[in-house]
């Protein structure tokens, strides 16, 4: 019957087209399942490369920037007058009356190097008993960062016999602030940071500790509290904390256990030539 067959034909098409729906739905899906996987694996590649070159950023710059961080230049240095004759010291007001060898020697060597900012006072004999303040007070410096101690330390791990090699020494001298902390770490990798990559010290040849009082009046002369790097017996590797180049000048020992010498930071850079760099 014609109405029959016109019904199951509309049927038919009916069928046909839910059919091509569902697979133009499917194919869709598919579509949309391989463009968020497409996305997605494109991102992470993004995302991948970013921190790659992220990392690259921060470790080939790094190299060089580390380095410049903790090493630092030492400023001009200021001119020598002409009119300089040598330094000059109140025996009576600056050394308390007391004038030995030792400070005749510093003084003839402050002359002759030269170092015209140098200047002596000599202390009361409980000098290390008292405190920051009081020490500034005595010697008249303007801030307790102005003290600093001398020390000698000693590279345990390394195979050096001398201290010729300044990249490699088997002593340093430390000079320091008593108002900043040493960071033994920090020490220790400027060390290492001096010899160029792929030559430098490992941190197993690396471990320095406070040489031993008869290792430092052999190497320096000078005996506890006593040591200044004017004068050294044996030339030792110094190694200057950066944080001194915001002052004018330091105080440090001078040669006896009750007398301390001032100095410019541009006298004490220009004749010792230390590293400088961050201790702490």
């Amino acid at each position: 019957h014609p109405k029959t067959m016109a019904t199951s034909l509309a049927h038919r098409q009916t069928a046909l087209l839910k059919s091509l729906g569902g697979l133009d739905a499917r194919i869709k899906g598919i579509e949309q399942a391989f463009n968020g996987d497409a996305k997605k694996s494109k991102k992470n590649n993004k995302k991948g490369k970013d921190k790659k070159d992220k990392k690259d950023r921060r470790q080939k710059p790094g190299k060089s920037a580390a380095k410049a961080d903790i090493y630092f230049q030492a400023p001009p240095a200021d001119p020598i007058s002409e009119d300089f004759k040598g330094i000059s010291v109140d025996v009576t007001g600056d050394l308390m009356g007391k004038d030995t060898e030792v400070q005749q020697r510093l003084r003839k060597l402050c002359d002759s190097i030269p170092i015209p900012s140098a200047r002596f006072k000599r202390t009361p004999s409980d000098y290390y008993d008292w405190t920051l303040e009081q020490r500034r007070d005595l010697l008249g410096a303007p801030h307790i960062d102005y003290l600093c101690k001398t020390m000698i330390m000693r590279n345990t791990k390394s195979s050096a016999t001398d201290c010729s090699d300044p990249t490699d020494s088997k002593y340093y001298m430390i000079v320091i602030q008593y108002t900043n902390k040493m960071n033994k770490e920090k020490l220790q990798k400027l060390i290492r940071m001096l010899r160029p990559e792929g030559k430098r010290l490992s941190k197993k040849q690396t471990n320095l500790r406070v040489a031993s009082a008869e290792e430092g009046h052999t190497l320096s002369g000078y005996g506890h509290n006593a040591v200044t790097p004017l004068g050294m017996t044996h030339p030792i590797p110094m190694i200057l904390s950066h944080r001194v180049l915001q002052l004018p000048y330091i105080w440090l020992g001078g040669g006896e256990f009750d007398v301390k010498i001032a100095m410019s930071i541009s006298d004490f850079c220009r004749h010792f030539k230390p590293i400088i760099g961050d201790l702490g």
